[in-house]
Parts: C-alpha cells; sequence; structure tokens
C-alpha cells in the first residue's frame, strides 16, 4: 500500500490513532495549512468535554526572541491550554506550513480531547480563529523557518524545551493568559 494515500481518522468513542505522550495540548500543522491540537487529559469530566465543545478564546503569549506560544481558553478563563510549538521544527516536518495557514480564507482549528489513561477520543471540535490571532502568529513565526543562527534565533527542540520551561517556571498560566494579546 502507497504511503501517501494512508489517511488519519479521528472518531470520538474510538482511540486516537496518534501517539499522544504526557498530557497538555500538542498543537501541529498539515502542509496545506490545517491545525489540529490534541489534547490529552486524565479522565476528562463531563464539564470539561462540554467545555471542549463551548466557546473558544486564543490568545499569543509573547516572549523577546522567542517564537510566541498559543494558549487557547477552553469554554471560559478556568481552562487555560498552552501549546507550545517549536516554528523551525515544524517547518522540517511541514515545509511551508506558515504560508498555507496564512493564505487560508477560512481560519479554524480542529481539537481533538483524549483521555491520556484509555487513549480513548471524547470529543472532537471545530474551533473557530479569529484573522488577526492567525496574522500575529505568522508574523512571530516567519522568522524561524529556516535552520538557526544567530540572526534567525531558530532553537534546537532541547533548547526550545528549556526555554517553555522558564516561561512557564516565571508565571502562571492565568498571568500569561492577562498579560498576552
Amino acid at each position: 500500500m502507497n504511503e501517501m494515500s494512508q489517511t488519519i481518522n479521528f472518531e470520538e468513542g474510538k482511540s486516537c490513532p496518534l501517539p499522544i505522550e504526557g498530557h497538555g495540548g500538542g498543537l501541529s500543522f498539515a502542509p496545506n495549512g490545517d491545525m489540529l491540537l490534541v489534547a490529552s487529559l486524565p479522565h476528562p469530566s463531563e464539564a470539561q468535554v462540554n467545555a471542549f465543545a463551548g466557546k473558544w478564546r486564543a490568545k499569543l503569549i509573547a516572549e523577546s526572541e522567542f517564537p510566541s506560544i498559543p494558549i487557547f481558553a477552553v469554554g471560559g478563563e478556568d481552562w487555560l491550554l498552552e501549546t507550545p510549538c517549536n516554528p523551525s521544527q515544524q517547518e522540517k516536518e511541514t515545509p511551508g506550513f506558515i504560508e498555507a495557514l496564512y493564505a487560508k480564507e477560512d481560519y479554524s482549528m480542529v481539537a481533538i480531547l483524549v483521555d491520556s489513561e484509555t487513549k480513548i477520543i471524547q470529543k472532537i471540535t471545530h474551533v473557530p480563529l479569529e484573522e488577526m490571532f492567525i496574522e500575529r502568529l505568522v508574523m512571530s513565526w516567519n522568522p524561524y523557518k529556516t535552520a538557526g543562527d544567530e540572526y534567525t534565533k531558530t532553537f534546537s527542540a532541547e533548547n526550545f524545551a528549556d526555554r517553555v520551561k522558564e516561561i512557564f517556571k516565571m508565571k502562571s498560566s492565568q498571568d500569561l493568559w492577562r498579560t498576552s494579546w
């Protein structure tokens, strides 16, 4: 079978076809600019499942000389989901994703809620995103498109993870949400 013709299907009540490590939110992009967020929580409550299908808000955590980190308020500001994503790593995996994302006419993201204990998909929802959020994301991530040097400030996977830990050590998710744009 041709590997290029294989597709991944997500279905509520079924096992998640992607490997998921730990918990939290993971953001990825397809070559055509489609956004996918997989949120993995141990035994999501009914309230969390309902919130997941509710209204979302999106902001960017901005730190100097570092790519912005998308943060989402899920169903209200009580549940904040940070999704650190290394643009230079993403560009290696999916070249041109940021240009494809920016070229879209409709900005939305597929969000999938998975029980981290059972790996079963609890909820799938489509989240509309504001054009301003996408524009700011593209502007923030564009310098990280090429291999690293002092000018582009690209981060290796390890340096990126270390920097994310520093950011979240300095401020709580609520503080980051309040100071984000």
